[in-house]
């Protein structure tokens, strides 16, 4: 062979074999606060019961209640299932923007569920009242639960 010839040596990848030093150990990220998607998942359950709920008492009183209740739930749960899908895709979600759509859903299910108990509270005892007084509990308790969401959000360490 001709010295002046050179032969291409193939080269070894060792991209598959992971090495120790390559790899990176996540820290729970949860530590002792319940797992964001949880607190989603609840919030979703209980917008779309108040929606089931508000579907057997929708006559709230004035217009204003009817249109409000019905905007926050129905929107709060194509917002929420978006917020899930992000989840399950791993997609992030900005912390400002998750604050806000929890400080956002606090208010408008807090004033949904105040509102609707306030047009039903005289009624005379019905089913339908029934109903209308435990959707606009389950409202306000969701509301809860977005305030808690916004503070374990807020607190949260990236």
């Amino acid at each position: 062979m001709p010295e002046n010839v050179t032969v291409p040596v193939p080269r070894l990848h060792h991209a598959a074999i992971p090495i120790a030093s390559q790899r990176t150990v996540e820290p729970s990220a949860t530590g002792n606060r319940p797992p964001l998607s949880i607190i989603k998942f609840l919030e979703l359950s209980l917008a779309i019961t108040c929606t089931a709920l508000h579907y057997y008492s929708f006559d709230d009183g004035d217009l204003v209640t009817g249109f409000l209740a019905t905007g926050t739930f129905c929107g709060f749960i194509v917002i929420l299932i978006t917020i899930m899908a992000g989840y399950l895709i791993k997609a992030h979600l900005h912390r400002r923007l998750s604050i806000f759509y929890s400080l956002l859903g606090c208010s408008t299910f807090l004033t949904s569920g105040i509102f609707i108990i306030e047009a039903w509270e005289h009624a005379f005892r019905t089913r339908t009242r029934d109903l209308a007084i435990t959707k606009g509990s389950i409202s306000i308790i969701n509301g809860v639960i977005f305030l808690m969401d916004t503070i374990f959000t807020f607190r949260e360490r990236k």
